[in-house]
């Protein structure tokens, strides 16, 4: 152990701190989470549950460790190195996500809670738990470590040391911790992106990350795990999941990828990819993790990302066209493992579709030539975890083979940028951790059949919100997205008034701007015609007006077309009309001029 370790060592505070102390540095945005290095918010209510009855019962719990985070501002700031889902296991139980024996939480226990719920913002469940039982649970005193953080990478392996026996996390968690190499940057992201749980930035507030939890019921929050890709589709388990077997098939495709297809599969050869051990082959001067770094960095990792994904929505595409899971279409009969299987299927994809440049031309076809393919076309043998590249390639050129007719040259420069399916899907989950930096719309058309006029003064304030939202962080991104309802009472009055069904996706309704442009405008190109037109009448800088002009996006989302726009923080705030407004929430407010030091001071 080096010096400046136990330095901390001496440093670092360690107290019992009450449950009613913990929720009021929750309610403070006190606690971050990392995402770099944590883990997935994946109890289950049971699990959560069965650690409320141990406190309620006066059971010992493990320590949680936090590092406090120097920050520029007074506030302070605790990030969770150890303790994230026991934390959040007491805070959903107050805020009565679940109930222990049948009774929930009494909110009129604290004062915190008590104010909450005369203020609407927590509503009591029943039955109500006795209140002395509460009064002692709030009393608990939870062990808690806080030692002063000297760097990220201090963090990191503090995180790896004290997981490295195993016991906490599974081998892929232990190989992401902490890692900040190009390669486990995609495998995260993509990971996520699949998942349904990524958020715009890898540092977020305990309380924002329920939005994205993995759940194992219908919660009005988070994601529910049966509708998971990987699990929906049959190709892992919900248990696989939580141990992140997800990351591992990402992994190896990222891998597959990135070195021109000579890299065997084994978990020897994921821990070399992630510079955790050395390399077998002794006359190669670089080690496996600084090749396929060089290699991500000839490819460009943002379009690996893209080409990966890509693929994904044509997967995803190609499913929904059969209307069966992965599973389903590949077999007879449900097989209980069958993620190489998924692996020769994606992979062929990719080679036809990026490495060939080939686009699907019969859609209906292909899915009749991959009908039943784990049962008649793909020959793999059962082996253990070591899968040879010789292998895995004969199987993705004998799947080419039997598939390609139904590919023809592609017409277009760059198709991952017009096919967003799950990139539409990662902004929409991210706005539920960022709320400030989105906003939606159905449209800019009323449902009052006398009045058809354009909305423009709607428009206008889409524009200023842009602005807004430019301001409220410094290299943000803002977004305003036309054609999406965030709630299910503007969903059925579109659905009421257009006749058309909204496509659901976590909360969200995804209406489209399709029946809005065709009602009132003919077609979607006059209707984004008249948006880009508009863009150039309002009250903002030059440099605004060309960056929302050339980033106004229309994407298709299976068969919804919705409008997408952003604007980027420049070097200096962003003005509206003379004035310069932030983003509080889903609020835009006027920035005083007394407070115009601050702001400039923000972006200098």
């Amino acid at each position: 152990m080096n010096s400046n370790i136990k330095k901390e060592a001496v440093e670092m505070s360690i107290k019992g701190e009450s449950i009613q102390s913990l929720y009021g540095y929750y309610l403070a945005n006190t606690f971050l989470v990392n995402r770099r290095y944590q883990r997935k918010l994946v109890w289950t209510i049971e699990e959560k549950r069965s650690f409320i009855d141990s406190i309620i019962k006066g059971y010992p719990v493990p320590l949680v460790l936090l590092a406090e985070i120097s920050s520029s501002t007074p506030k302070r700031l605790l990030e969770i190195i150890d303790g994230m889902q026991r934390l959040n296991a007491i805070v959903s139980f107050i805020e009565q996500e679940f109930d222990v024996n049948g009774e929930y939480f009494d909110l009129d226990t604290m004062a915190d809670t008590k104010l909450l719920k005369d203020t609407g913002k927590l509503i009591q469940k029943q039955n109500v738990m006795n209140r002395t039982v509460c009064a002692n649970l709030v009393r608990y005193q939870v062990p808690l470590s806080v030692y002063p953080e000297t760097g990220k990478n201090h963090v990191d392996e503090v995180f790896r040391r004290l997981n490295s026996n195993g016991r906490h996390l599974s081998k892929q968690e232990l190989r992401q911790a902490g890692a900040v190499s190009k390669f486990a940057s995609i495998v995260r992201k993509l990971s996520s992106n699949i998942r349904g749980d990524s958020s715009a930035s890898d540092v977020l507030n305990l309380s924002a990350m329920k939005n994205i939890s993995i759940t194992n019921r219908n919660l009005d929050y988070g994601i529910n795990v049966s509708d998971i890709f990987w699990v929906k589709n049959n190709i892992i388990t919900k248990e696989n999941l939580r141990e992140s077997k997800d990351e591992e098939i990402v992994a190896n495709i990222v891998a597959w990828a990135a070195l021109e297809k000579n890299t065997r599969s084994s978990s020897d050869i994921l821990d070399q990819l992630y510079g955790l051990a050395q390399q077998e082959e002794a006359s190669t001067d670089l080690s496996l993790a600084n090749q396929v770094e060089l290699q991500i960095q000839k490819i460009n990792e943002e379009q690996l990302i893209a080409n990966i994904q890509y693929v994904f929505d044509k997967l995803i595409e190609i499913l929904t066209a059969s209307g069966k899971t992965f599973n389903g279409l590949l077999f007879e009969e449900r097989q209980a493992r069958i993620p190489r299987y998924f692996q020769i299927v994606y992979l062929s994809l990719y080679e036809l579709l990026i490495e060939q440049d080939r686009e699907i031309v019969d859609i209906d076809k292909l899915v009749k030539t991959l009908d039943k393919a784990g049962d008649k076309t793909i020959k793999l043998s059962q082996g253990g975890g070591n899968w040879s590249a010789k292998e895995k390639q004969t199987a993705i050129d004998s799947l080419c083979g039997v598939i390609g007719r139904c590919f023809q040259k592609t017409k277009q420069n760059d198709p991952a940028r017009n096919h967003w399916i799950t990139r539409f899907e990662n902004i929409l989950m991210q706005s539920s951790t960022e709320q400030a930096l989105y906003d939606f719309k159905i449209g800019l058309h009323s449902f009052d059949q006398e009045n058809r006029t354009f909305n423009k003064t709607l428009f206008s304030k889409i524009i200023k919100t842009l602005a807004a939202m430019a301001n409220t962080l410094p290299n943000s991104t803002g977004y305003c997205i036309l054609g999406v309802a965030d709630n299910p009472e503007a969903s059925l009055k579109f659905e009421k008034f257009y006749k058309s069904k909204p496509k659901k996706f976590s909360n969200f309704y995804i209406t489209g701007i399709n029946d809005e442009a065709i009602k009132h405008h003919s077609d979607i190109d006059i209707y984004f015609g008249k948006l880009t037109q508009i863009i150039k009448s309002e009250p903002i800088s030059p440099r605004d007006k060309d960056y929302i002009s050339r980033n106004i996006t229309s994407v298709k989302y299976f068969d919804k077309t919705v409008i997408i726009l952003k604007l980027e923080s420049d070097s200096q705030p962003s003005i509206y009309g003379g004035k310069y407004y932030v983003r509080h929430g889903t609020s835009v407010v006027e920035v005083p001029p007394e407070n115009f030091a601050d702001l400039f001071k923000r972006f200098a």
